[in-house]
């Protein structure tokens, strides 16, 4: 084993068996572990369940950034670390405050610009007049919502692609290959589907936690709890869509018709109401499961459609 090896390995155990980095990591795990008990014990309240996510994928960066921040200084000043009575301090404080940055750096980046970069890539145009009725539709339910204003946007596509934009400037998108595929009952489901996930502030942390999770291939939470966390809130928006139009069984055969149509491209994964992919690691609840509840919601509702 040659001696700058030699050095390098016997930097990562001193390092490693150090008080200050583990005691970094370890309280790194205390809040994200309690950011997950609080997310847990409050199934009920959608805009603090999205807060702690937010903050739990924060410290998510946070912790693999300075874990990838020690390793690059123990390497390359595996010198210092090794034989230097203040090595591990310096290193380890290098790591802390890098890795503080970077995390804070990379989560505002993506939370304020992520909204609109998707907007961007979509390039929505107005609502063509033969659907001129779907912005007063829009008005109408986040009025009686309580949401902001939101906008109306339409993709010349062939895919069925419906989606919620937040920040800024909400916006609920619908291409033509959605509203041609769709009567008008099923598609106001479809728009209330949307926009409930703008009153749950989902529709900013899809964005966020979207490319993020892109960031962190290796990170187990990013594939596999915020897949079940997004399924989940696309349950909650079914049903709300279901409960505030009460035509559940129309918002049921909106998503039948969906998955027969063209599947979506896959900047839409995700984000868009249906999409592939089933199992643990997908974002959409299955579609017989969605089905299913909205068709028993619809019998609770003594919806007749």
């Amino acid at each position: 084993m040659s001696e700058g090896l030699e050095l390098v390995l016997e930097s990562l155990a001193i390092y490693w068996t150090s008080s200050l980095p583990l005691a970094v990591l370890t309280a790194c795990g205390a809040c994200m572990g309690t950011l997950l008990y609080v997310f847990l014990a409050n199934a009920r309240n959608a805009k603090l369940r999205v807060s702690l996510l937010t903050g739990f994928y924060g410290l998510t960066v946070f912790f693999w950034l300075f874990i990838a921040v020690s390793l690059a200084l123990c390497v390359w000043q595996a010198r210092m670390v090794a034989y230097r009575t203040w090595g591990v301090q310096a290193a380890a404080s290098g790591a802390l405050l890098a890795a503080l940055a970077s995390s804070f750096g990379i989560s505002f980046v993506v939370w304020r610009y992520g909204n609109a970069r998707l907007l961007h890539r979509f390039a929505p145009i107005p609502v063509p007049r033969e659907y001129g009725w779907l912005r007063g539709y829009v008005d109408l339910l986040t009025k009686f919502e309580g949401l902001p204003p939101v906008e109306a946007g339409f993709i010349d596509s062939k895919e069925p692609l419906a989606m919620a934009i937040g920040g800024k400037a909400p916006h609920v998108l619908l291409s033509r290959g959605l509203l041609e595929g769709l009567d008008r009952d099923e598609i106001e489901t479809v728009v209330t589907h949307e926009l409930m996930h703008l009153k749950n502030h989902d529709a900013g942390f899809k964005v966020f936690s979207t490319v993020l999770s892109r960031i962190l291939i290796f990170d187990p939470f990013s594939k596999f709890f915020d897949p079940a966390v997004h399924r989940e809130r696309e349950y909650l928006a079914d049903e709300m869509s279901g409960r505030s139009t009460r035509k559940p069984a129309a918002l049921a055969s909106a998503l039948l018709k969906i998955s027969k149509l063209r599947a979506p491209r896959k900047s839409a994964w995700g984000i868009s109401i249906l999409g592939p992919g089933t199992g643990l690691f997908s974002r959409y609840p299955p579609l017989e499961k969605r089905v299913e509840r909205l068709l028993l919601l619809s019998y609770l509702l003594g919806d007749g459609s």
